[in-house]
């Protein structure tokens, strides 16, 4: 699909469609997003309605610019004559108005030998910032709890000295450790171009051993020598993951284990074909027409077809209302289903709804992607959801338009 349009026409007139459009998706302000200080909630204490502690020991969640990278901890001791552990935390020290716990202030949790309560803190005013403390209960004598022993990736790096294709050291972008759930990420982001087939990883952990897999293998000791590993990706249509994908875990005392997995990408997947500055031929007041521009998957995942335009930022100023709306999207005879797969081109659909309030005049505006990565489902995505989260890890792509509305 390379080279299907010249430089000197990359805009192209390809439909004509309905004088509606949905702005619901548009973010309201994206300038002025609400900004969230996890740390404001730091638990400086853990009480109990029903016994009072001796001792506490609290090791607060790891915060980087403004995500949870790793869960905190504490450990409660009461008096060694506490015969039920059946207990409810009492009060909080945060601002409740901006700030919730899970399980809440007075729900009863079950507290016995060898067993721990994770208590989730999610700020009121943006739910998907949240972190959270896993919580440890011991009597007066008794040794610190076996499980609440520290087990985790502390640092996932690609040193020069050990992969020639480098001309630097590349430590991971973010190492994320999802609260409750059963795989934690890396993210590793490295130029574009690197041979991804032959990467020899440094990794530094707490934990009594480490193992690794790579796709569906079992899991095995990593070894002392240094280990190259295939991070390519294989994507798999039907079950929506990376069938290659590489996965570590950290192995405790007791046998318990905290799994990661691995992915390597660039930083710039979504890569635009032309010059980020263009102007489409003008739009007669009271029409919509469409216009498509050339993009390029250089990166190491699929992206999902028919992602939106994360922002639109005017330009010109004192415009009534934004006329643009935009997406990128498959062409039809790409591989797979719904999916640009890496090293396929696409085309950035950009619709000018001249209908849409529009006044007579010049129009700048500035169309913003945001590509974020799809942890369970191995894609390059824009969907939020519970079960699926969702990590901001790529550049920003930002493509000027320009448009003349004419009567």
């Amino acid at each position: 699909m390379k080279n299907l349009l010249k430089a000197t026409t990359l805009l192209l007139v390809v439909l004509f469609v309905g004088c509606n459009s949905d702005d619901d998706n548009q973010n309201p302000d994206p300038d002025n997003p609400v900004i969230v200080d996890l740390t404001d909630a730091n638990l400086t204490d853990f009480k109990f309605a029903e016994v009072a502690h001796t001792d506490i020991q609290i090791q607060h969640p790891e915060i980087v610019d403004g995500k949870e990278q790793s869960s905190g901890e504490i450990i409660i001791t009461v008096p060694a004559t506490s015969d039920i552990l059946s207990l409810s935390l009492e009060s909080v020290n945060f601002d409740t108005t901006k700030f919730k716990i899970s399980p809440e202030v007075g729900a009863v949790q079950s507290f016995e030998a060898g067993s721990s309560v994770n208590y989730t803190i999610t700020s009121l005013e943006d739910p998907e910032k949240s972190m959270s403390y896993l919580v440890f209960v011991k009597k007066g004598g008794d040794p610190d709890p076996l499980p609440g022993e520290r087990l985790e990736i502390t640092s996932f790096k690609f040193e020069q000295s050990k992969n020639s294709d480098l001309t630097s050291d590349i430590e991971a972008k973010k190492i994320v450790m999802y609260p409750g759930g059963t795989l934690h990420a890396i993210f590793i982001l490295v130029p574009e171009g690197t041979d991804l087939t032959n990467l020899v990883p440094t990794v530094d952990f707490n934990g009594e051993a480490l193992e690794y897999k790579q796709g569906d293998g079992d899991l095995v000791a990593y070894p002392t020598a240094d280990l190259t590993v295939d991070f390519t990706s294989d994507y798999e249509l039907i079950l929506q993951e990376d069938i290659n994908e590489f996965q570590l875990a950290v192995v405790g005392k007791s046998g318990k284990r905290q799994n990661y997995r691995v992915i390597v990408d660039v930083e710039n997947p979504v890569k635009l074909k032309g010059s980020t500055e263009i102007s489409t031929p003008n739009v007669v007041e009271g029409t919509t027409k469409s216009f498509i521009y050339r993009w390029e998957n250089k990166g190491n995942h699929p992206v999902k077809d028919g992602l939106d335009a994360f922002s639109y930022i005017d330009n010109t100023g004192g415009l009534k209302k934004n006329i643009y709306t935009s997406s990128l999207r498959k062409d039809t005879t790409s591989s797979g289903t719904f999916l640009i797969m890496p090293g396929e081109e696409a085309f950035v659909e950009i619709i000018v709804n001249g209908a849409n309030e529009a006044t007579v005049g010049d129009y700048d505006v500035s169309i913003v992607f945001s590509p974020k990565y799809d942890v369970n489902r191995a894609r390059i995505d824009d969907i939020r959801d519970g079960l699926n989260p969702i990590e901001d890890i790529f550049n920003k792509v930002q493509l000027n338009v320009k448009t003349k509305v004419i009567r």
